[in-house]
């Protein structure tokens, strides 16, 4: 009951959240750029067993339906972890300058030497908070969750506290 309850109200926040974007802007299309991201942080932050994070994604300036951008990425840890993923992000940016991010992902995991997760398959979801400048690069902080959604016997899961770098892709180009 505990694990429907949490599911309902994640979707009436997310929900929540898009109706009161709507008189924001969302990022994507021909008022953002493809973004390449750089994140450093730490896993497992509510347990003892702490690694640091180091993560490279794509996300991509196309957004359906003028809301969801497609994203793309893989972590590694300090403990020889993997996560390669693929997912969905809506932006949102408040006012000039303030920009706050919706995730979620699927993809492969590699163990390591570090947390069993308890299936090779995992979800990636999360929530950043950051500063996009004039030049579209962004700061942000964020915070996610790794699980297998319970498809294996067991599904501790984990939680990220990360700082993300994100520069416009074509900047790469130029």
């Amino acid at each position: 009951m505990k694990l429907g309850l949490g599911k309902l109200l994640a979707v009436c926040v997310f929900f929540g959240f898009l109706g009161t974007a709507h008189a924001q802007q969302i990022l994507g299309n021909n008022n953002d750029s493809g973004l390449l991201e750089f994140s450093t942080g730490m896993v497992d932050i509510t347990q003892d067993e702490e690694a640091a994070e180091f993560r490279l994604d794509y996300r991509a300036q196309h957004a359906m339906f003028d809301v969801t951008r497609p994203i793309g990425g893989v972590m590694v840890t300090s403990e020889g972890a993997v996560h390669g993923y693929g997912g969905l992000a809506v932006d949102v940016l408040w006012g000039d300058h303030f920009v706050s991010s919706v995730y979620t992902s699927v993809g492969a995991y590699h163990q390591g030497n570090g947390e069993d997760l308890g299936h090779w398959i995992e979800f990636r979801s999360g929530l950043e908070l950051g500063f996009r400048f004039d030049s579209h690069e962004r700061l942000s902080l964020g915070i996610s969750h790794i699980s297998n959604a319970s498809i294996g016997d067991e599904n501790p899961g984990t939680e990220i506290l990360s700082l993300t770098y994100s520069f416009p892709i074509e900047r790469i180009f130029e």
